[in-house]
C-alpha cells in the first residue's frame, strides 16, 4: 500500500494524540533525621511506603549527626525536612533563624530510657558519675536533673557530658567512658539486650515534644510544598495506627533502624499498645512545647521570659499541625 502524505499527517497525528503525557518529575525532599532512632518511625514509613511520593516528592534519607548541625542544614536548604529537638531550633529562632516553623512531632512524650554502664544498676550510684547527653542545654540535661533530684542526688553531684546520638551514646556505654546515657529507642532496648540496666524511664514524667520537624517557610509556601509534607505525615501515622499494618510496620522499623523485629516488638508495644505515647497524627503539643520553653527560660541561656509556643510553629496555611 502507498503511504500518501494525507495518511502520513493523519498517523502521525493519532500517535501524538495516543502518547500518555509527560508527569512533572517529583520534587526533591531530604529528610534530615537519625534512622536509627524509633522517634522517627513515621518518616521511615512514609518514604518506603511511597506517602511522600504520593504528594509529588522524591524523598530521601539525610542521615543527621545532631540538632544544630540539622537545623544549620534547613537554613541552607540542604534539608527541606529537617528534625531537631525544640531547644535548638527555639535557641535558632531566637537568634534570627526566624524563617524556620515546627510542622509536627512524632509523639508529644519522651520515650527516652536512662541506661547505666555495666556495674551501675541504681540512680543513686550516678553520685559523682557522667552522663551522656547529646547536647548540654536540652530537655535531656534538665529532665534527668529533675529525675535524680527526686532519688536524692542533687545538681552538682552528677555531670553531663555531650555524647552525640543514641548509637553512639551505647558505644561509648559499652567501652565505659561514661557511666550512663539517656537512649531514645530502640538503642535503649539494644543496652538493655547487652546488659546495660534500666535506670529510669521518662514518658510519664511531663508532656514533652523530645522531637519536631521542622520546615522553612518559603520552601513550605511554595506549591503548598508544607501542605503536602503534612498530608503525607497524617497519612503515615494513620497507616501505623492501623494494627493490620503491624508486622509490615515492624519490618520497615527493623529495616532502617537495622535492629531485629524480635528487638522492636517492646517498642511497638510501648508506642502502640500500652503506653500508646506515639501520636496518633502527628499534631504538636503546644503545652508540651511550653514545657520546653519553660525549661530554656529557667536555663537563661537564651531568655528568661518564655515566649508563646505559637511563636516557633508554621502557620496552617503553611502545613502547620498543631494543638
Amino acid at each position: 500500500m502507498k503511504l500518501t502524505r494525507r495518511a502520513f499527517v493523519a498517523g502521525t497525528t493519532a500517535a501524538l494524540v495516543a502518547r500518555p503525557a509527560i508527569l512533572k518529575a517529583a520534587e526533591p525532599l531530604n529528610v534530615g533525621y537519625v534512622p536509627g532512632n524509633s522517634v522517627h518511625w513515621i518518616q521511615s514509613v512514609c518514604i518506603e511506603k511511597g506517602f511522600y511520593k504520593e504528594v509529588g516528592f522524591e524523598a530521601q534519607v539525610q542521615v543527621m549527626q545532631n540538632s544544630p548541625q540539622s537545623i544549620q542544614q534547613a537554613i541552607t536548604g540542604a534539608y527541606q525536612v529537617a528534625t531537631s529537638q525544640p531547644e535548638p531550633f527555639v535557641a535558632a529562632v531566637m537568634r534570627g533563624a526566624d524563617k524556620l516553623g515546627a510542622l509536627s512531632a512524632p509523639m508529644n512524650r519522651a520515650d527516652w530510657l536512662l541506661n547505666g554502664k555495666q556495674g551501675i544498676t541504681k540512680l543513686s550510684e550516678l553520685k559523682g558519675k557522667v552522663i551522656g547527653v547529646s547536647s548540654l542545654r536540652t530537655s535531656e540535661v534538665w529532665l534527668t536533673t529533675l529525675l535524680l533530684e527526686k532519688h536524692g542526688l542533687k545538681k552538682g553531684e552528677f555531670d553531663f557530658i555531650p555524647a552525640g546520638v543514641s548509637p553512639l551514646k551505647v558505644t561509648a556505654l559499652l567501652r565505659g567512658s561514661i557511666d550512663a546515657a539517656v537512649l531514645f529507642r530502640p538503642s535503649a532496648d539494644l543496652a538493655t539486650s547487652q546488659g546495660l540496666s534500666v535506670l529510669a524511664s521518662y514518658e510519664a514524667l511531663r508532656a514533652y515534644p523530645a522531637i519536631i520537624y521542622v520546615l522553612n517557610k518559603d520552601w513550605a509556601a511554595k506549591g503548598e510544598a508544607g501542605k503536602r509534607v503534612a498530608q503525607a505525615i497524617t497519612k503515615g501515622h494513620k497507616w501505623m495506627w492501623d494494627p493490620n499494618n503491624k508486622a509490615e510496620s515492624l519490618a520497615v522499623l527493623s529495616k532502617f533502624t537495622k535492629q531485629p523485629v524480635s528487638l522492636l516488638e517492646a517498642v511497638y508495644a510501648d508506642y502502640f499498645v500500652k503506653q500508646k505515647i506515639y501520636s496518633k497524627d502527628g499534631v504538636l503539643d503546644l503545652a508540651g512545647l511550653g514545657n520546653a520553653l519553660a525549661d530554656m527560660a529557667a536555663d537563661g541561656a537564651v531568655f528568661t521570659a518564655a515566649p508563646p509556643a505559637s511563636k516557633f510553629v508554621l502557620s496552617r496555611d503553611l502545613g502547620g499541625m498543631f494543638v
